[in-house]
């Protein structure tokens, strides 16, 4: 079966002569990268990660981040025009943020809950307990009108803005009809009006919808799980060819393979390693997602969360993951090519790290200037670096995150990348068919740029 999937991978454009040599040595260096006790420790340590990330939700739930909050409402008032409890109610989960189902909020738990108290020493006491977050009184004052009295722990914050400005619209209601206007024409007087916003910078206004944040938030993730495969596969691709150069591996496997078939299994192997590490943490995050229900419910059983709900990351869509995996494998591939060029210029481990600066540098570029554009995704110049094949594995999943490209943006975007890939690999193999034979001494630019121009 390998000669088969080696003999059909060998038939791919440019691949001829790279299989079944690049296979085994892709083969060789997947086992010893996930036999090491360090590549477990790691991969098992990022899964515990990936699996409490997925479940932070929960855990913010069951802290107590989304318990509502309670208000009663005490009254010795009997002819008002209006219920002092629901008008209470009504405007408390009609303002921002608060969730009575009929704002497009998923959640279909109201944030403010509102109750009538039938005696006031066990209001109080119950706000003194922390039962009760707040308690309104009404009282006639000697001029006829309501007079007012919230008695909570927390003076300042939204709900007593809140509860203020419900107090004024019942004592208006209670003035309007001791002045003789109808129940009907108070309610007419107290409907909403008809308002709209018309926003004069669309990507403004994009920037204020609710899902907004959460895609910022996912673009800025997928940029930093890049650039952290990036540099800790990359340098890995370095090193393992440093290794092998500096305990004289090299010699015996130059007279196996050829230097571009030792170069793409080096790069197949160390990569299929660090996906397998990052499959880890996805299949872990995974479960976290799908155990989310039943645990939410056995917190609700509990009481730790007043219902039990079905938990996920806002903005995260099949065709964002999608677009994510394409652009991270694509970079990837990029990367650890060079990287692998790299380490055959060095001689010593000791040399890796230096040798392989200036592609630190080339993706802290990159991811800096992924940073830079997140803030102005719409710019012009944004759209134009996403598509720089440097830039792009980091820059435009943020922009499929925030605002979808255009389908013409992502052939040019890919196939720029896929170019130069290839271009790479060439380069590559004959920097990396010099830099392998430059043993025992530290090479520079001149003897590397001399022993490429005369490689094969």
């Amino acid at each position: 079966m390998n000669h088969t999937l080696s003999s059909l991978l060998n038939r791919l454009p440019l691949a001829g002569g790279l299989f079944p040599n690049a296979y085994f040595v892709a083969q060789r260096e997947y086992s010893v990268r996930v036999r090491n006790r360090t590549f477990a420790v790691l991969t098992a340590s990022l899964a515990v990660i990936g699996l409490a990330l997925a479940l932070l939700p929960l855990g913010i739930t069951i802290i107590g981040g989304e318990k509502p909050v309670k208000v009663a409402v005490y009254t010795t008032v009997n002819n008002l025009p209006v219920d002092p409890a629901a008008t209470l109610q009504s405007i408390l989960n009609a303002s921002p943020g608060a969730s009575d189902g009929s704002d497009g909020n998923s959640s279909s738990e109201p944030r403010y809950t509102v109750t009538a108290a039938r005696e006031l020493p066990a209001a109080k006491q119950a706000v003194r307990d922390d039962d009760v977050d707040g308690l309104l009184s009404l009282n006639r004052g000697p001029d006829g009108d309501l007079v007012f009295d919230y008695f909570t722990k927390q003076t300042g914050g939204q709900t007593a803005q809140l509860v203020q400005q419900a107090a004024n619209r019942i004592a208006i209601s209670d003035r309007l009809a001791r002045a003789g206007v109808s129940e009907a024409d108070s309610a007419r007087i107290f409907s909403p009006t008809s308002f709209a916003t018309t926003p004069a910078d669309e990507n403004a206004a994009r920037q204020s919808e609710k899902d907004y944040v959460p895609s910022y938030i996912l673009a800025y993730v997928f940029v930093i799980l890049t650039f952290m495969a990036i540099q800790l596969y990359g340098n890995w691709v370095a090193a393992s060819v440093a290794e092998e150069k500096s305990s004289r591996v090299m010699e015996l496997l130059i007279t196996a393979a050829t230097p571009r078939q030792l170069l793409f299994g080096k790069v197949l192997g160390n990569g299929a390693a660090g996906l397998t590490q990052y499959g880890a943490v996805l299949v872990a995050a995974v479960v976290g997602f799908a155990a989310q229900g039943a645990l939410s419910q056995v917190a609700a059983d509990r009481g730790l969360i007043d219902s039990a709900s079905s938990l996920s990351v806002p903005g995260l869509t099949p065709p964002i993951v999608i677009g994510f995996g394409v652009y991270f494998v694509l970079g990837f591939i990029l990367y650890s090519i060079l990287y692998a060029a790299a380490g055959s210029m060095a001689s010593r481990q000791e040399d890796v790290q230096q040798i392989a600066v200036p592609l630190t540098f080339l993706g802290l570029g990159g991811y800096l200037m992924s940073f830079i554009a997140l803030p102005l995704i719409e710019a012009q110049w944004v759209q134009v670096a996403s598509w720089i094949p440097f830039v792009s594995s980091f820059l435009f999943p943020a922009r499929i995150a925030l605002s979808p490209p255009a389908p013409w943006e992502y052939v040019v975007s890919i196939g720029l990348l896929v170019v130069t890939i290839f271009a790479a690999l060439w380069v590559a193999a004959r920097i990396y068919a010099a830099g392998v034979l430059l043993y025992g001494q530290r090479p520079t630019m001149r003897a590397i740029l001399r022993a490429t121009l005369q490689s094969r």
